[in-house]
């Protein structure tokens, strides 16, 4: 059908044809009839729902066919567009909008752009392993790969794509591509040029990117030098905010155009003309600059953001709702362009697929014969015995998650979302007869365990709220409501007349209480002073056992005198009440207890709560790190998370000794007669005895743990969950004044239009933006990929010589002890220099080929053959092995580092050091001590924050920095300063260096940097991200949405920081053509500022007195 543009942004289903409308009509017709027709037969109420899908999904599938949507990352050259669809690239004529596949792969194609004579598109693509960038034909044909340098793998879809297309050289020969290739970052990239007939691709001067275009003319540059295109953060105003920069190419100076604090991107040039997109007034449109002068508005798009901005040479396309839409700038005016894509979409194809991998829970049934378990949203079936495996629900469209088996193995239970919300249902297992227990599931229901005598449930939520559900009457009775955290630990005594769960002090410490069914009430059984988690029931009703952390062992540093407090975990048991048998000797005690089994047919649990702390005993075993408790009565089981791994281990009652079971299990369940073990380690899952030293040799074979998974229906759940997510997981239960039922039915129809694993990722960060927060995270699930293989990479930097060989023309350090430091060019028995020449590389003469890398493909960790010569020629070369590196991004951050040390060296004549932290995590933590500690006498430090990524709450790394010496120590012949406390304190002035990457834990550094009074913050505003995650469950197919759990205040109950940054007391802008010159404005202003400290107030010395001689 050809459709022509339209100016309209409402219309759901687009202007049409009449035909087009009478088909639609009965097309609706029929599913209206159909549907009343099978709701009104006995079929089973999955397969209503199956119809009903399968009949809507007709017409959906005609709505794509008339008017496709999803169109992205598009280009335009006169009448002709190009773009992204399901991963594949297409072309359409803006006439009559009928659009052609050029490329077909299983890997994701990105960014096309036309040449600026329209004939060549270029691209970048995963066809070799990993991502690289291509041109072609605009007709498809005659397909070059351009690049072979690694890129830095696949990223989060927030990280986007290494390789980005920008733009096309004046004459054509050249294509400007942004690669993630900087020190600090690799999400952070920069402009290069690529020839396109072949040879190695050179840097601009401009040291930083995000989106950009070339001038008409070819000798500027419009760009954003920060990126964050991919971020699921809309109406963002922190440090971040990309403003619209021009650099002059010829004479090496920039301009700024835009200073407004929202965020202004993706600049393109159309004749003199500069437009940009921008969210200043709320949605994301397209802006005119106007020098000196408020930018012109040119679209009004008021329900969905405009995103991705391309310019041609006469008009401007963007997506705006999952739509592109062309912009004249002549007329001013914008239409939606109608674009039908025809080709069949195979990422759609419904395939049976093994689901292994997304197991989400098991159940193990009482006798141990059968596990229940569930992956990919359904219910499985299998045999421990051998390899049977059936499907025990057949719900497309609804996810059944946290399956849990009843004692008496009559039936298994389970939440599932058929109605929309997840609910709590049972079922049966020989009958399949299903029962709903409850109706109101407005929020998040953590699993439901089973009582003992398998009438009621219990289960917990999301508003901090434990449950029991009478699964006959279905009366539901709220036990208790936690003021801190969620309760998520809880357990049944065996007669099924208590539960014992762990509850949140103010203190952070978990405290144990059991609640009387019968009687109603709810008392405490340990005290706040510890911390007291994982607790259940001795099967035969005398014991509790339980995790505490009531041990302070202290572990000393190797390069202080400091400590912290770890392995503080033991196993304890407390007797129920002062008449159970006692625990030790157990044996007297056994012979007591199979005494009394004789003789009462049931277990009668009886607690006396006067003195329970008095009555707790540790069990066997040395103080370490423990979790996931359960007893058979004669033994006690528990995982232990050691130095060398995780391990199933068990406590025998009677021997009084702790043993292992199986090594390398990290999560396990006892059978209910307490004879067998369910353990997972690592991917495999077997059943053993539930007895010490057993071996997994009986694996359960998943290989048929199969489904038929159709992606649109999958999609769907997907969609409604991530959006659930967000609703119960998200600090703010006010969605930050969002109607979240408007933002699910805004993004449904986006959604239902996916054909590609990666478009739900991009709706669901559409839906995440609408939070306007950071750290709301989208990670990819099951999505079609190529199999990644990475090409070698030698640390060290080339260009082509005019006799045809490579000359080295730098190499970069490493520390070789540290495997992601290996610089092969620097390692023992390697003799290579700067200013060498490659002559061959395995043999192949390297005037072969136009680009050095393209005889490192696929040759990362391969031992290779270099052929060196000081001269370009192959007479006298040197044959060199050399193991290739995957990634030189360590060695670039390393370098830098060190270029940073070393000009703060010489600007302050050695006075004042220099600390750079990539972020608050392991490695910043790292890099603090190990930096910090060789400079501790200079008089000064500079603490780099910039382009910190953040991690960790930082408060050890201030507590460091905030140390002062507190006294000296004289000894015989030695310095005092060598002798202080503590050892590790600079006492002298410092300054922090911050700018908008600075993100997270490097938004709080400098937060708490000021609130310490360590000294000034020099540079720019920060990130702005101080809202923090905590996990929550994740997608069907793997995939998950992450939701900003808690969020930050200061001291005097105010918010702060997110969505702001903190501004430093002296800005100041790295210019970029001061960068490109090889300045560092921070870093200067920072040794300024501290040399006129150090005027000011010059570091004393300290002198020992003579030791006293007079008592």
């Amino acid at each position: 059908m050809n459709v022509s543009l339209r100016n309209t942004e409402t219309d759901t289903f687009g202007l049409c044809t009449v035909d087009a409308l009478m088909l639609k009509f009965f097309i609706i017709y029929y599913i209206i009839i159909l549907g009343t027709t099978i709701m009104n037969h006995e079929l089973p109420r999955q397969n209503h729902k199956t119809i009903l899908l399968l009949l809507i999904a007709v017409f959906m599938c005609f709505e794509v066919a008339a008017d496709t949507k999803l169109l992205r990352f598009a280009d335009i050259h006169r009448d002709q567009v190009t773009f992204v669809y399901a991963g594949d690239i297409y072309t359409a004529a803006v006439t009559d909008g009928v659009a052609k596949r050029l490329t077909a792969h299983e890997g994701f194609e990105a960014f096309p752009k036309f040449s600026r004579d329209g004939k060549k598109i270029a691209f970048t693509a995963e066809y070799t392993g990993s991502r690289q960038v291509y041109v072609m034909n605009a007709d498809g044909s005659d397909l070059t790969q351009l690049t072979w340098y690694n890129d830095v793998g696949p990223m989060p879809p927030r990280g986007g794509f290494d390789y980005r297309i920008l733009d096309w050289s004046v004459d054509d020969k050249h294509i400007l591509v942004r690669a993630n290739r900087l020190p600090w970052g690799i999400r952070m990239g920069q402009p290069y040029w690529v020839p396109v007939a072949g040879g190695m691709e050179k840097p601009l001067a401009v040291p930083e990117a995000g989106g950009g275009m070339l001038s008409p003319d070819g000798k500027h540059l419009v760009y954003t030098p920060k990126d964050r295109e991919f971020r699921t953060w809309k109406r963002y105003r922190g440090g971040r905010a990309q403003d619209i920069w021009t650099y002059d190419l010829e004479n090496n100076t920039s301009k700024q155009l835009t200073t407004h604090e929202a965020s202004d991107h993706q600049p393109v040039w159309v004749g003199d003309e500069i437009y940009f997109i921008s969210d200043r007034d709320y949605n994301l449109n397209l802006y005119r600059y106007v020098e000196n002068g408020s930018p012109e508005k040119v679209t009004n798009h008021n329900l969905y953001d405009s995103l991705w901005a391309s310019a041609g040479p006469e008009a401007i396309v963007y997506e705006n709702g999952g739509h592109l839409w062309r912009f004249d700038p002549q007329s001013k005016t914008s239409k939606q362009l109608n674009i039908t894509v025809t080709a069949n979409q195979e990422s759609l194809i419904a395939t049976r697929k093994n689901v292994k991998d997304m197991i989400e829970s098991m159940a193990l049934s009482p006798d141990a014969e059968s596990l229940m378990i569930a992956a990919r949203g359904e219910l499985f079936k299998a045999s421990t015995k051998n390899n049977e495996i059936r499907e025990f629900s057949r719900t497309p469209g609804a996810r059944e998650i946290d399956v849990s088996w009843s004692p008496d193995g009559k039936s298994v239970a389970y939440l599932s979302d058929e109605t929309g919300e997840y609910e709590l249902y049972t079922k049966n297992i020989k009958s399949g007869r299903v029962k709903q227990l409850t109706d109101d599931g407005h929020t998040w229901r953590y699993t439901p365990v089973w009582s003992p005598d398998s009438q009621k449930l219990a289960f917990s939520d999301t508003n901090q709220t434990l449950w029991v559900v009478d699964v006959n009457d279905k009366k539901i009775n709220k036990i208790d409501r936690s003021k801190r955290n969620d309760i998520t630990d809880y357990s049944w005594s065996p007669d099924s007349a208590w539960l014992v769960y762990t509850k949140t002090e103010n203190t952070g410490f978990n405290s144990i209480f059991v609640h009387d069914l019968q009687g109603g009430q709810t008392n405490r059984l340990t005290s706040a002073d510890f911390n007291d988690f994982s607790p259940v029931f001795d099967p035969n009703g005398h014991y509790l056992f339980f995790l505490s952390n009531r041990d302070y062992n202290l572990t000393f540093s190797s390069y202080e005198f400091n400590y912290l407090y770890n392995n503080a975990t033991r196993v304890y048991a407390a007797q129920l009440n002062n008449q159970s048998p006692a625990l030790f000797p157990f044996e007297a005690s056994k012979n007591q207890i199979d005494e009394e089994k004789d003789k009462k047919e049931t277990v009668k649990v009886d607690i006396d709560f006067a003195g329970f702390d008095n009555r707790v005993v540790a069990l066997p075993g040395d103080a370490g790190n423990y979790n996931n408790v359960q007893s058979n009565g004669d033994a006690v089981f528990v995982v232990e998370n050691g130095n060398n791994g995780t391990a199933l281990k068990i406590i025998d009652l009677t021997e009084n000794e702790i043993k292992t079971v199986i090594a390398g299990v990290g999560n396990y369940s006892l059978s209910i007669d307490g004879k067998h073990l369910l353990v997972q380690k690592g991917r495999d899952y077997g059943v053993v005895k539930a007895a010490a030293e057993q071996k997994l040799k009986d694996k359960i074979d998943l290989k048929h743990l199969t489904m038929k998974v159709d992606p649109r229906t999958e999609w769907q759940q997907m969609y409604t969950d991530a959006w659930r997510i967000l609703r119960d997981w998200f600090y703010d239960p006010g969605m930050h004044g969002n109607d979240w039922q408007a933002i699910h039915d805004k993004y449904l129809p986006m959604a239902a239009a996916a054909t590609h694993r990666t478009d739900l990722d991009y709706v669901f960060g559409e839906i995440a933006g609408e939070m306007n927060a950071g750290h709301i995270y989208v990670n990819s699930g099951d999505q079609p990929s190529v199999k990644r293989q990475s090409n070698g990479l030698l640390g060290a930097e080339f260009k082509k010589h005019k006799s045809g060989y490579f000359e080295i023309t730098k190499i970069f350090a490493g520390e070789n002890w540290t495997e992601s430091r290996r610089s092969p060019l620097t390692e023992a028995g390697v003799v290579a220099n700067e200013g060498d020449f490659v002559i061959a590389i395995d043999g192949i003469n390297t005037q072969s080929v136009a680009n050095i890398y393209q005889l490192l493909e696929h040759k990362a960790d391969r031992t290779i053959a270099l052929e060196l010569n000081q001269k370009s020629d192959k007479k006298g070369a040197r044959k060199v092995f050399v193991k290739p590196i995957s990634s030189e991004s360590q060695l670039r951050y390393l370098d830098w580092v060190n270029s940073r040390k070393a000009m703060v060296n010489q600007l302050s004549g050695g006075r004042i050091g220099y600390v750079h932290l990539p972020n608050t995590a392991g490695d910043g933590n790292r890099e603090l001590f190990k930096q910090m500690l060789p400079q501790i006498g200079k008089d000064a430090l500079i603490i780099d924050d910039r382009y910190n990524g953040g991690g960790f709450i930082p408060d050890r790394m201030i507590e460091l920095l905030s140390r002062k010496t507190v006294n000296y120590w004289k000894r015989r012949g030695l310095d005092l300063d060598s002798n202080a406390t503590p050892l590790i304190a600079h006492d002298g002035p410092k300054v922090m260096l911050t700018n908008g990457q600075s993100s997270s834990g490097g938004d709080a550094l400098p937060y708490y940097f000021r609130k310490a009074g360590l000294g000034k913050i020099i540079g720019t505003r920060t990130w702005g991200g101080l809202i923090g995650i905590s996990g929550n469950p994740g997608l069907a197919d793997g995939g998950s949405i992450l939701a900003s759990t808690f969020r930050f205040m200061d001291t005097d109950g105010n918010w702060a920081v997110e969505n702001e940054g903190v501004t430093p007391d002296i800005e100041v802008i790295d210019r970029p053509e001061l960068i490109a010159a090889g300045h560092d404005p921070s870093i200067e202003r920072a040794v300024e500022e501290l040399m006129k400290d150090l005027a000011t107030n010059p570091r004393s010395t300290i002198k020992s007195p003579p030791a006293p001689k007079d008592f």
